[in-house]
């Protein structure tokens, strides 16, 4: 699962649980004396409480945006070749391996996503039709190698990871 992904099912996590929550206290509200009169104080002089509260909320507000942030920015792969150093978006590996997985299957929608490890390492992650013999993921890794060599300059190891569909 991609970090994205996990940073979504987090949030989502986080507001169901609060609407929850907001229910079992209102059904609980009637029933609980004791902590509706300390809600009648607590309405009458917010002051205290009411900074803390909302210092914890901003917190927490701020992290979630820096997190936001930090997990959806471009990544690149530092490519190093004859004195020059170039950087390569993780998109355009995409549109590479989309478009040799479209050419080997076409009559299947591979699912295809590319993952940039460190600086300079790439993860392909793809689906394939139906299960496969050995020698043909070693034939996809071979091909996959040469198309990022030669369009790319990329001559380093890379990861291909075959996911079900």
């Amino acid at each position: 699962m991609r970090t994205g992904n996990i940073l979504f099912s987090a949030v989502h996590f986080f507001v169901v649980f609060l609407v929850m929550g907001v229910g079992v206290f209102f059904l609980a509200l009637p029933h609980a004396d004791y902590f509706r009169m300390q809600l009648i104080n607590f309405l009458e002089d917010p002051r205290s409480v009411c900074s803390i509260i909302g210092g914890i909320i901003l917190g927490i507000g701020a992290l979630l945006c820096a997190v936001a942030y930090l997990l959806n920015r471009r990544q690149y792969v530092n490519i190093k070749m004859k004195g020059a150093s170039v950087d390569i978006e993780e998109g355009v590996i995409r549109k590479y391996t989309k478009a040799y997985f479209q050419d080997r299957f076409p009559d299947f929608e591979s699912v295809s996503d590319v993952a940039i490890r460190g600086k300079s390492t790439i993860e392909i992650i793809t689906s394939l039709p139906a299960p496969q013999e050995e020698e043909f993921f070693e034939e996809v890794e071979e091909e996959l190698g040469f198309i990022l060599a030669r369009h790319l300059g990329y001559q380093k190891p890379f990861t291909v990871t075959f996911v079900e569909t």
